[in-house]
């Protein structure tokens, strides 16, 4: 469904000459990741709206999507499979969030974040099966993969002391699911390859 309506505006933008035919592919697969990513914008949107915690569902994502889409990992191979999993993963800081937090010791919680974090800086990135990186692209996405972390930790060691919470503990659950995410890819990876 998603593939016939980008098909359908992609051909509206060739009719109009604002895209050429001989790159119609890439344009058809721009819209189609740009529909897609709106959609789950959406729902994300929606879903913090129905459970009232639509600031923690914000900052997690900021979080998440910043970090994930450089440090790589596991991948769904469908995109209904990678939108159940985004929802199922968001319901993780929301009803999670006063668990943890209230009985989960502080040292336990610092303990976790550190190994996350060091996960993340030494793996970073993480291949996919699908899309392979060359040693350019290998060194540009472990920098950028390291800035955004330290940048990250910075942010909540801030959200820690001013003792909000909610935010603290949804860039911190984003952090630990990226990690966890990069070591399920590397072992993927790593299984295909044998």
């Amino acid at each position: 469904m998603i593939a016939k309506f980008a098909k359908k505006i992609n051909e509206i933008l060739i009719q109009k000459g604002i895209v050429q035919k001989e790159d119609a592919e890439l344009y058809q697969y721009g819209i189609e990741n740009g529909i897609v990513v709106a959609g789950n914008l959406l729902a994300s949107g929606i879903f913090g709206i129905v459970t009232g915690r639509p600031g923690l569902v914000l900052v997690f994502l900021l979080f998440y999507a910043s970090l994930r889409s450089y440090s790589g990992g596991s991948h769904c191979k469908s995109r209904i499979g990678c939108f159940l999993i985004s929802m199922a993963i968001l319901s993780i800081p929301v009803y999670t969030h006063e668990f943890v937090m209230n009985n989960v010791p502080a040292t336990v919680i610092l303990m976790i974040g550190i190994a996350a974090v060091v996960v993340i800086l030494i793996l970073s990135p993480v291949e996919s099966i699908n899309k392979p990186l060359d040693d350019e692209e290998k060194k540009y996405y472990a920098r950028v993969t390291h800035c955004i972390v330290a940048l990250q930790v910075c942010v909540l060691i801030i959200l820690f002391c001013l003792d909000l919470q909610d935010y603290f503990y949804a860039g911190y659950v984003s952090i630990v699911l990226v990690a966890v995410f990069m070591v399920m890819g590397k072992i993927a990876v790593k299984r295909y390859v044998q």
